[in-house]
């Protein structure tokens, strides 16, 4: 039986000179989505979220943007360990 782990990835883009980029591993879905909740709430303090929308919210992603091209991605992927 192969080990999983889930990856959770973070992309915020402020501008496109301006772009935040990151991966955390955990060994537990719990885990993984508690990481990916905080995330999400610490995105959403760079942007005025009444001026957006998500295109993508399910349990696993979220991502959000508005007309100018800023917004955030969060997810968590499920990954084997080889």
């Amino acid at each position: 039986m192969k080990q999983k782990v889930y990856l959770v990835y973070v992309l915020i883009e402020y501008s496109a000179e301006s772009i935040t980029d990151a991966h955390y591993v955990f060994s537990t879905l719990e885990k993984a989505r508690e990481k990916m909740k905080f995330e999400i709430e610490e995105a959403r303090e760079n942007f005025n979220m009444e001026y957006g929308s998500f295109g993508i919210d399910t349990p696993n992603c979220q991502e959000w943007c508005n007309d100018c091209g800023q917004g955030y991605t969060v997810g968590v992927e499920e990954l084997a360990v080889l």
